[in-house]
């Protein structure tokens, strides 16, 4: 005769059912979990390490390479000057830089070309073109310049500077885009001197 199935009887054979079940789930869980962390890709946690795993990166990379790199990086349109070589037509913010460089050189030079332009008919205006050039030049890294078109007869007023540039560099990307910012601090700065001369003329 069949013993009668009482609560006490299931109850001890349901327990380790229950049990080795829930052992079974936690070893999967646990075993996924692993499995995640080993696939998950390593994100950098902060600004620094990311700059060091950009810095690792741009190591291998020549000069052209590397250059290249960073301006698309900082948000340059950017051209290879077909003409020249070793020379790069880019575009930052609006305005229009030329960039020298060479593989043999830890150096570049940017160029911003003509960004303020007038009529040689003035000679007052010319003087004050002059004058606001050469106050730019005590101060910043740029240095201001001035030609003479005379097939235009026009001035026209440049911006030059030449600068260390390499992967040995921290924050590569960080650094040439202050190199940018510098040209137009001097754009901001000769603006400025020429107002002022403007209001002593005319005081």
């Amino acid at each position: 005769m069949m013993e009668a199935i009482t609560i006490d009887s299931l109850a001890r054979w349901f327990a380790p059912c229950l049990a080795a079940a829930m052992g079974c789930y936690w070893f999967w869980k646990n075993r996924s979990k692993e499995s995640d962390e080993i696939d998950k890709p390593v994100i950098p946690s902060d600004e620094n390490q990311k700059a060091t795993i950009m810095d690792n990166i741009y190591s291998n990379l020549n000069n052209q390479q590397l250059l290249e790199r960073v301006l698309k990086n900082i948000g340059c349109h950017i051209n290879l000057c077909v003409e020249k070589d070793c020379e790069f037509n880019v575009t930052y913010q609006g305005e229009h830089f030329t960039i020298v460089y060479s593989e043999d050189s830890s150096y570049i030079t940017i160029y911003d070309i003509a960004w303020y332009s007038e009529e040689l008919n003035d000679i007052d205006n010319f003087s004050m073109v002059t004058k606001a050039v050469n106050l730019c030049n005590q101060r910043n890294t740029s240095i201001v310049l001035y030609t003479i078109d005379k097939d235009k007869n026009c001035v026209n007023v440049h911006t030059r500077q030449c600068v260390v540039f390499g992967s040995f560099i921290p924050k590569l990307e960080d650094y040439l885009r202050s190199r940018f910012e510098d040209s137009f601090q001097q754009h901001h700065n000769f603006y400025r001197y020429m107002e002022l001369s403007r209001k002593e003329q005319f005081a």
